[in-house]
């Protein structure tokens, strides 16, 4: 017996010592990201607990290109300065028989949460016909609260003109987008949303069956030209060149459909001016509202409006620079992020020259975690299966997750929060730069990752 048991236990021994260890997390990412495709690419990677305890990292110092995981740090400052339930004001003035609608940085005015865009302007067409006022000189939309740049100079050049890179100030109208509808390529006809913005096209007809390369673009009076190799039905959204302009332009067209003609112009004013009489103000949705516009779909231009306006003030115009200082205080001081680990340019994380390293970014989704903010915090971040990028991502992970997204040519990103048991979490950051792998292959290779750490 005393044998057996001898040869039994060597047995047991032998089949220990034989037998493959689990691989560590580590070993699986690693495993991801050495596929031949993306081996070339930087990877910055960060895993921690509760405690700040690295479960993974690697390349957690190194300054990082984020994409929109810029807006992350964007969202934090805004909502930290701003407070969460106010909302931004849009002023409607009379000055003689001229009609001013002022901005306060509301990107919303109009937009996704107008769903009669119509009806926007409708609380100043009721005060204008109390007052019995039946005519109107000029249009004029003020944007002095920002200041004139207008455009991030680390912007791409050929991202300009798009839809998602559209000018930067005080008043939005649509998103700052018309939405382009043509068909019938050798006599087309053209549509517009909104109707008022005109358009033409000097586009040659692509060969049939072919989708072209045709573009829309807006010039200096937000008209637009559709140029390039145009298929038979064409169908684009086209930034706008200036969104005053635009705002002043769908002001005087309502002011007609509401039967008060104007018999002056839409123009646009940049310099503080003391107008007559408030005639009423329109208020956006509150801050949160706007924020997870900017965190679940990315929205970019609610990123940048939000972000330029954290230095509004009455005794200057917002810039980026004094916003930029803001942030940089905020980061610093209340989260607890080290001054080198960032260097951001614009508010949306369009600009190849953001720079970020994967730890500052744990480190804000820990301080977004804290028992104090989570619930807010849980509620604006993007979930897999619902609104926003990760809707169709991810989708095991739907109870337990929550993060920000993150794409530019070249760049991709995922951060987050995972929910583990007995109410720990885990925080991740994975940003991947210089790819040149497709985009599915990565947003994969990503999400591998993402259900590797969730496994604990």
């Amino acid at each position: 017996m005393r044998r057996g048991i001898f040869v039994l236990g060597a047995l047991l021994l032998a089949s220990c010592a034989t037998a493959p260890s689990p691989q560590s997390l580590g070993q699986r990412i690693e495993a991801i990201t050495s596929k031949p495709s993306l081996a070339g690419a930087i990877w910055g990677i960060d895993v921690v607990d509760d405690r700040g305890n690295t479960i993974y990292a690697r390349n957690e110092r190194t300054l990082l290109i984020p994409a929109s995981n810029r807006k992350l740090f964007a969202a934090a400052t805004v909502a930290s300065c701003e407070g969460l339930d106010r909302g931004i004001a849009t002023e409607f003035w009379s000055d003689g028989s001229d009609i001013i609608i002022r901005g306060g940085g509301d990107p919303s005015f109009g937009g996704r949460w107008a769903f009669d865009r119509d009806a926007v302007f409708a609380p100043l067409v009721n005060a204008l016909r109390r007052r019995n006022v039946t005519d109107v000189n000029n249009v004029i939309a003020d944007v002095s609260l920002f200041d004139r740049t207008t455009i991030p100079g680390s912007w791409k050049v050929g991202n300009l003109g798009s839809d998602y890179a559209t000018p930067v100030d005080a008043l939005a109208y649509n998103e700052n987008v018309v939405g382009i509808v043509a068909d019938h390529c050798a006599s087309p006809v053209i549509t517009t949303d909104p109707s008022f913005i005109p358009a033409h096209s000097e586009a040659v007809c692509s060969a049939s069956g072919s989708e072209g390369s045709a573009e829309a673009r807006s010039g200096f009076d937000n008209a637009v030209t559709i140029r390039g190799s145009m298929p038979e039905h064409f169908r684009s959204l086209a930034g706008i060149a200036d969104p005053a302009l635009y705002t002043a332009q769908a002001l005087l067209d309502a002011l007609w459909q509401a039967g008060i003609p104007v018999h002056g112009i839409a123009t646009v004013n940049t310099e503080p001016h003391a107008w007559s009489e408030r005639l009423v103000v329109i208020e956006s949705p509150p801050l949160w509202q706007l924020l997870s516009t900017v965190l679940k779909p990315s929205q970019n231009l609610y990123a940048e409006m939000l972000f330029k306006g954290l230095s509004a003030s009455a005794a200057q115009p917002a810039s980026y620079e004094a916003s930029e200082d803001i942030e940089r205080r905020f980061l610093t001081t209340e989260v607890g992020i080290n001054a080198s680990d960032f260097r951001f340019v614009d508010g949306c994380g369009l600009s190849p020259d953001d720079l970020v390293a994967p730890r500052a970014i744990v480190t804000l989704l820990r301080w977004m975690n804290d028992p104090d903010r989570r619930g807010v915090w849980s509620m604006m971040l993007a979930r897999p299966g619902e609104e926003g990028t990760l809707r169709r991502r991810l989708l095991p992970l739907a109870s337990r997750m929550r993060g920000k997204t993150g794409s530019i040519n070249g760049v991709n990103a995922l951060s987050g929060i995972l929910d583990g048991p007995h109410g720990t979490h885990r925080y991740f950051t994975i940003i991947i730069n210089h790819h040149t792998a497709g985009s599915s292959e990565v947003l994969h290779a990503i999400d591998a990752i993402v259900s590797e750490i969730a496994n604990w």
